[in-house]
């Protein structure tokens, strides 16, 4: 279970991650535009990559990434594909547009995992979620069981329904007469 401190502590984490990437999508944006691109624009997006890398290697330490999905592997591959402003440039418009809805997603994803860590950081704590047995043994030992407890109540259920509809025509009757 992850403590209040250490769910704050992700949280630093996850909101500077976020800051760089919406830096990113600065840069990306760059892609589309003619204005010149200097070196030290270039300069400044690789210290971006660099710094979200970091971040990202930070959280891979802290995060479970099963039972939270901050898409690592899209931001990596957003990170190799982008290797700089004038390379992204220098790619087709259908790619730029690609990078930039990859972009999105991953941000959806980083907002999403923000959310749930500042929820647990206030004092919530998650279930944990329980692994189902699908053994054949497991299977079978409910497929046996199973049926004689939904016989079982199936006429439970039977016998209430006749009680209420009992009860209702006795009212009407009690009603009509009147």
């Amino acid at each position: 279970m992850i403590k209040q401190k250490q769910a704050q502590d992700i949280v630093d984490d996850l909101k500077e991650i976020n800051k760089q990437w919406i830096a990113i999508k600065k840069y990306l944006m760059k892609a589309f535009t003619k204005e010149p691109v200097t070196t030290e624009i270039e300069q400044q997006f690789l210290d971006t990559k660099s710094k979200t890398s970091k971040y990202l290697r930070v959280l891979a330490q802290k995060i479970d990434p099963h039972q939270f999905k901050y898409e690592p592997d899209k931001i990596t591959g957003l990170l190799r594909q982008a290797i700089s402003i004038v390379h992204l440039r220098g790619l087709p418009l259908a790619d730029r547009k690609n990078l930039v809805v990859l972009w999105h997603e991953v941000f959806i994803r980083i907002t999403q995992v923000l959310g749930a860590f500042e929820f647990i950081a206030t004092g919530y704590q998650p279930m944990k979620k329980e692994r189902k047995d699908t053994s054949i043994a497991a299977l079978k030992k409910g497929a046996s069981s199973g049926g004689k407890e939904e016989k079982e109540g199936s006429g439970k259920t039977i016998i209430i329904v006749v009680l209420v509809i009992l009860i209702v025509g006795a009212v009407f009757i009690v009603l009509k007469g009147r």
